[in-house]
């Protein structure tokens, strides 16, 4: 009896047979699921970066910001930085994420649920709320929305890469495409807010010199007095420029100044944002009188409560000394 090579003499290509292709879903780090998770997750990341910047336009300041204009002509500008962040987050905890989602899923069901993403994805949202609290201290309001963010940022990419995995060939494309959608739908809803009044733009309040005069502190023992008259008193404030030149703690004693001077409001010319505080005070090396010093005390905080605000350090990044009434 002849053996059996597999040869089948039908076909006209011989015994070449297509090779299997193995059941069940592709591994989590596979290709296709690490395109889909990264895409999915910088469409994420722009989408929360436009509302950012709608937000942020409401928020108290101390300088105005560049508003959702800017921020949507800084989207193109963000692959630079947005892509390879993407993709390092999608490694390091959107996949992780999926891949656990499926182990506990099958031990459990045996069948892959969709469900077990969002799931565990809580977990990382907490961690990273956590994080957040213990760093920056905010508010109950801060932290719920950084944990609903981080849900959201983790389990969206999440469930797309596991459809990615399971029978979306098309789907890179399509995340793109209706990321842009998206893009464009937040900026008119935004737009539209601000329009109808739900959303409001911050601006400083409006003050003058008899607002002004009173004694205004820093919080940490520091005093500064403004009277009617013209004159200034210092009593115990921070000389933050000086710690910063010399890279020192600016809590330390030595750069604590306590001495007169005077002062002077400045309304400014076209919107509260140019309103301006110059103080003279000669022991801490406030000099906002020298036409060659760029400087003064800003305007910031509500009508009910104003604030006055003083830039130190990088004018890149600039430190704030704040004073309350």
């Amino acid at each position: 009896m002849p053996k059996n090579t597999g040869w089948d003499t039908r076909r006209p290509w011989g015994n070449w047979r297509p090779p299997k292709v193995p059941d069940g879903p592709p591994p989590v780090w596979s290709e296709r699921l690490v395109v889909a998770g990264a895409a999915a997750l910088y469409v994420g990341l722009m989408l929360a970066f436009e509302v950012y910047a709608f937000a942020e336009v409401t928020f108290e300041s101390w300088a105005p910001s560049d508003g959702p204009g800017g921020g949507l002509l800084a989207l193109p500008f963000s692959m630079c930085c947005g892509v390879p962040v993407a993709l390092w987050v999608n490694l390091a905890v959107v996949l992780p994420v999926v891949w656990a989602a499926r182990r506990a899923s099958g031990r459990l069901h045996g069948r892959d649920a969709w469900w077990w993403v969002p799931a565990i994805a809580v977990v990382p949202a907490c961690l990273i709320t956590v994080v957040v609290a213990v760093t920056l201290r905010p508010g109950p309001g801060t932290l719920a929305l950084t944990w609903l963010a981080g849900e959201a940022l983790i389990a969206g990419p999440g469930l797309l890469a596991r459809e990615a995995g399971l029978h979306g060939r098309r789907l890179h494309p399509r995340i793109f495409g209706y990321g842009a959608v998206a893009v464009a739908v937040v900026f008119g809803i935004g737009m539209t807010a601000f329009r109808i009044g739900l959303l409001t733009e911050y601006h400083p309040p409006q003050v003058n010199a008899a607002l002004l005069a009173g004694t205004w502190a820093d919080g940490h023992g520091g005093t500064l007095s403004l009277n009617a008259d013209g004159s200034a008193r210092a009593e115990g404030l921070t000389d933050h420029e000086s710690a910063y030149a010399d890279n020192a703690d600016a809590d330390r004693a030595k750069y604590r100044c306590t001495g007169p001077g005077t002062w002077v409001y400045e309304p400014g010319e076209a919107t509260t944002w140019d309103q301006r505080l110059n103080v003279s005070i000669e022991r801490c090396g406030f000099d906002d009188f020298n036409e060659f010093v760029d400087s003064g005390w800003l305007i910031s905080g509500t009508p009910e409560h104003p604030k006055l605000v003083r830039l130190y350090g990088d004018l890149d990044a600039p430190g704030v000394y704040t004073l309350t009434r």
